[in-house]
């Protein structure tokens, strides 16, 4: 994603400021564009009076009025009408903002128009999104990006501030997680155990307290997500926006920004994204005191991603944002793709979140080389997800409990994992990192091939014959995806035999047999590896090829397949790997529970299910002391 650098600047204490029509400010626009000066277009009474209309306070034409002069003020500063980069080429594009002078920081850049007035960070052609931060005073730490999510939920609605959508915000939290919930036919695993954990009608003392021990504990949480009413603290000029928290007693307990990130500060090293589902968590209004809003100082003291808003904010609102945000972070998208998705929906949503989209407020703060790291992180966590997949779909397939709802609900959980991976690749085709691109084939192939598993076991369950097609349609995706990424590197064997496998069951022959001599050639040459676990897949994958020998015109070659069966047995015996013998058992069994003449397959020749069940009595033989 390309991104533009966008600072402001002006001379003297940057802590605090207000607005003086005609005063002198620079904006620098990335290393290409000249320094432009430009003079404040509004005074602070009239700036007060626009975000003032922004809190709901009269009617909605003057709120719909206010959050367009606002707009055409943001857009003025931002210079949009000279930036070519916001017309023209690769998009989504970020605008990086980083403003230094605290009235500044104040405006609502969230509300900016383009040159047709159309607003700018809502726009689904062309997307621009916008994220602040700071700089120089960022706590930075060596955070590493999780590949597997744990949530702390924290939430509170003490008496005289009205309730929160707690319930809501659970269930899109725990939906979000999904794809590493262990699935238990006719229970509902709790959150605790779904990667989430729930802290209600919380005090500070409860918070602050759950979040060191977390943090001494070695467990701390990679997302923290707060649902409160915001509240004022301070009094007078000093006022700044807080939460609204349980006291010891179950009363209300104002708490400021201060006390709030001493409370979160033990998770700082380890907790990349913070959201507030807070009225005003992120309000920067008063600029006469050198305070900034919570958002804003959190950001500061080390969360590298916080999501907050600057004026009220809806409960539908307060929804769409956790609902779409976790569930593409969680799934392992760009976080600026995830924010701009939030934003356009609370867009089309205007009519119940009224402008909830202009509210939005994201500080991130991304690791040096982010693109690449994003790519490998998602991967890695799409990995994690379909391993889950993989065991929720083993144990339904085994137990008598299982319902065909609940192999449709796994099938609906795949396809988004699919939809996800082939939407990464789009994204990769003009990348340089082949070794990704590969990874994301043999990753579809999978899952294809795992969709394929779940529609036969619902043809048969069902008696349904769409699911019949469904499960063919499936294999020839997976086939092709196995093809690509084996033609990046003919030296990678398990691509190839993953390939040459559904090739053979689907059209009982190969469409080029050399490649059976290839992957054969391959497997080989892993077997000899210094690296144990690339030795034990040589002979596992070297196994299946000579299982498959008859359908590339090679003789029967079954004394051959025990001896590599033997071969990996041995080697998996002196590593303790134990799953090496389950993905093999599981291959094996395909052939001969699945990938059977009776169910259509391997057409006009026999099937191979007799030899492998021989192979897997091999694979399980106990071996006598001594042999």
């Amino acid at each position: 994603m390309r991104s533009l650098l966008l600072e402001f600047l002006r001379f003297n204490n940057l802590a605090t400021g207000i607005w003086r029509e005609g005063d002198p400010y620079l904006v620098m626009a990335g290393t290409e564009h000249p320094v432009r000066q430009f003079g404040s277009p509004l005074d602070h009474e009239r700036f007060l009076t626009l975000v003032d209309s922004l809190r709901y306070r009269g009617d909605s034409q003057e709120r719909l009025q206010a959050l367009k002069d606002i707009g055409v003020t943001a857009s003025e500063l931002l210079g949009v009408n000279g930036l070519a980069d916001l017309a023209a080429g690769e998009f989504p594009l970020q605008l990086d903002l980083v403003v230094n002078p605290a009235e500044v920081a104040a405006v609502p850049f969230e509300a900016a128009l383009d040159a047709d007035g159309v607003p700018l960070f809502a726009r689904p052609d062309k997307a621009v999104v916008i994220t602040r931060r700071v700089r120089g005073q960022f706590a930075e730490r060596p955070t590493r990006w999780p590949v597997k999510p744990r949530i702390l939920f924290a939430w509170a609605q003490p008496a005289g501030v009205g309730e929160v959508p707690a319930v809501a915000h659970e269930l899109a939290l725990r939906q979000a997680l999904a794809q590493w919930r262990p699935a238990r036919p006719g229970t509902d695993p709790s959150p605790a155990l779904a990667g989430l954990t729930v802290l209600a009608n919380v005090t500070l003392a409860d918070l602050a307290a759950h979040c060191a021990t977390a943090a001494a504990a070695s467990t701390p949480y990679t997302h923290v997500h707060l649902l409160a009413h915001g509240y004022p603290v301070g009094s007078g000029m000093k006022q700044l926006h807080g939460l609204a928290l349980h006291d010891a007693n179950g009363e209300l307990e104002a708490v400021s920004p201060d006390q709030l990130i001493a409370a979160l500060q033990p998770l700082a090293a380890s907790t990349i994204m913070v959201t507030l589902a807070a009225c005003d968590s992120a309000n920067l209004t008063n600029t006469i005191i050198p305070r900034r809003s919570i958002a804003h100082e959190l950001h500061v003291a080390g969360f590298p991603i916080v999501v907050a808003s600057q004026f009220p904010l809806t409960v539908p609102g307060s929804t769409h944002l956790v609902e779409r945000l976790y569930t593409q972070v969680l799934a392992g998208e760009d976080v600026r793709r995830a924010l701009l998705q939030v934003r356009l929906k609370l867009h089309q949503e205007r009519q119940s979140c009224g402008h909830d989209w202009a509210s939005l407020v994201s500080y991130v703060r991304l690791p040096e080389g982010y693109q690449d790291h994003v790519e490998d992180i998602s991967l890695a966590m799409m990995l994690s997800s379909l391993k889950s997949i993989r065991d929720q779909s083993d144990e339904l397939l085994t137990s008598a409990a299982t319902q065909v709802e609940d192999l449709v609900r796994l099938t609906q959980v795949l396809r988004e994992r699919i939809g996800t991976l082939s939407a990464y690749l789009d994204r990769s085709r003009s990348s340089a990192r082949e070794a990704v691109r590969v990874e994301n084939l043999g990753l579809l192939g999978s899952a294809e091939k795992r969709m394929a598993e779940l529609c036969f076991a619902l043809g048969a369950r069902s008696g349904d014959a769409t699911w019949t097609q469904m499960m063919r349609e499936a294999m020839a995706r997976a086939c092709e995806w196995y093809r690509q990424g084996y033609g990046h590197n003919l030296s990678k064997h398990w691509p190839g035999v993953q390939m040459l496998s559904l090739e053979a069951a689907i059209h009982g022959k190969f469409q080029h047999a050399d490649l059976w001599h290839a992957a054969m050639a391959a497997a080989r040459l892993a077997q000899g590896s210094e690296d144990a676990d690339e030795s034990i897949w040589g002979y596992g994958s070297r196994m299946e090829l000579l299982l498959l020998a008859p359908v590339a015109g090679q003789p029967h070659a079954m004394s051959q397949a025990l001896e590599a069966i033997a071969g990996m047995k041995k080697l998996i015996a002196q590593h303790s790997a134990s799953f090496p013998i389950d993905s093999t058992d599981q291959q094996l069994q395909r052939y001969e529970r699945w990938w059977t003449s009776e169910n259509g397959f391997f057409p006009n020749r026999g099937d191979l299910r007799q030899d492998a069940a021989i192979l897997r009595a091999a694979l399980h033989q106990i071996e006598s002391p001594g042999s």
